[in-house]
């Protein structure tokens, strides 16, 4: 019996396989558990085209982690704020503010979530940060603070 499997099944396949098993193991307990679904025409097809679709869908990511990387790899982002003469920060430099300038400086919109930073950067000068692009994915790049 040939079936597509929904769920990862240990010793089997992962989802969206498609094996071929007992037909009462495949009846009796992964169709009945909601780990298969019988490989009928139509399930076929629609196996085939979602599969199509993640693999468009991971290749529009892989481009745009290309173009995030070679627009802001060890590249120099300006972010101007106000600060006292020995070089502290009022209120310090967060997420939103790096995000509001990359996107002004380099015209690119990024998620502030994808900021690695462990805290509000308080002093002025060059800064090095990573921007997480998915998985462990990361682009080093250098916040520059400048006084107003």
């Amino acid at each position: 019996m040939k079936i597509i499997l929904i769920k990862e099944v240990k010793n089997l396949g992962s989802a969206g396989d498609i094996v071929e098993v007992a037909p009462g193991y495949g009846r009796n307990f992964l169709i009945a558990q909601g780990f298969a679904k019988e490989a009928t025409i139509q399930a076929l097809d629609e196996s085939e085209r979602a599969k199509q679709r993640k693999a468009r869908q991971k290749d529009l990511n892989e481009k745009k982690k290309t173009k995030l990387r070679n627009i802001l790899e060890n590249k120099e982002i300006l972010v101007r704020a106000q600060a006292n003469e020995e070089g502290h920060l009022f209120g310090g430099v967060g997420t939103s503010e790096i995000a509001a300038a990359i996107a002004k400086r380099k015209k690119i919109k990024i998620d502030e979530k994808q900021i690695d930073l462990p805290h509000h950067l308080k002093e002025l000068g060059k800064h090095e940060l990573n921007l997480k692009i998915g998985g462990a994915d990361k682009i080093k790049f250098i916040v520059d603070i400048q006084k107003i």
